[in-house]
């Protein structure tokens, strides 16, 4: 599996068919729930970071904040302008690991696990470090990720659907502290591979590395719901740092 398998994956046609039951109402709830427990005025501007298909950046913006978005993928970015066409979010591409501001923001979201795709800590808190520098006093950090003890414990090693006229594989495995995905599609006949791959971190390993870069512990919560965090039963871990 190649380390970047994410450009592939996230390239595909085939990406929207295998998330379709991840929908917006899905991302309105996580975003009504991180709006009502922070504190930003009409002034305050946002940054959906590694924004995929905009579901979160676009109801932002439909809520009259002032956004901005990037994604390493063209495809997705893509997809964010079809979205979009009434709220029109800034979106501009870039790689998680390289991208700088000059801009001083009041939140910086980090969602639907769109962290811990690299090989090294370092390649992945990067982002989470730099950004401590162009967020404003009082700003906050939101990361939305995998609960680690819950995966761990709950892990379905195989399964198969049908969406559509799609026949769809996935294989699962914890290897070397990764969650790994083989992803089998048929389609017509003709079968394509894509692979996924997150580093499982622990909630307490998380809070050491935020606090390390300067941050301070807010808010956690289990799910897009709001129920408090419990690390054997919760599915998510919804971590809410402030600077």
């Amino acid at each position: 599996m190649e380390k970047d398998w994410f450009k592939d994956w996230f390239a595909s046609e085939e990406y929207n068919s295998v998330y379709n039951h991840r929908d917006e109402d899905d991302a309105k709830k996580l975003i009504d729930l991180i709006l009502s427990h922070i504190t930003l005025n009409n002034n305050s501007l946002l940054l959906d970071a590694a924004c995929g298909r905009g579901r979160h950046l676009n109801y932002l913006a439909s809520l009259k904040l002032n956004v901005i978005g990037f994604d390493l993928s063209m495809q997705f970015l893509f997809q964010v302008k079809q979205k979009s066409l009434k709220v029109n979010p800034a979106i501009f591409r870039a790689d998680i690991r390289e991208v700088c501001f000059k801009k001083k923001f009041d939140l910086v979201l980090n969602l639907f696990t769109s962290f811990g795709y690299f090989e090294t800590d370092e390649e992945n808190f990067r982002f989470v470090k730099k950004t401590f520098s162009f967020l404003n006093d009082n700003g906050y950090y939101v990361l939305d990720y995998l609960n680690k003890s819950y995966l761990t414990q709950n892990l379905i090693p195989y399964s198969k659907r049908l969406i559509g006229d799609i026949v769809l594989e996935e294989f699962r495995e914890i290897k070397n502290d990764r969650v790994i995905k083989k992803i089998l599609i048929e389609r017509g006949g003709k079968k394509k591979i894509f692979h996924e791959s997150v580093k499982l971190y622990s909630k307490d390993f998380l809070l050491e590395q935020f606090i390390s870069f300067g941050y301070s512990y807010f808010k956690l919560f289990g799910d897009y719901e709001g129920h408090p965090y419990d690390e054997i039963k919760s599915e998510r871990l919804i971590m809410i740092f402030q600077k």
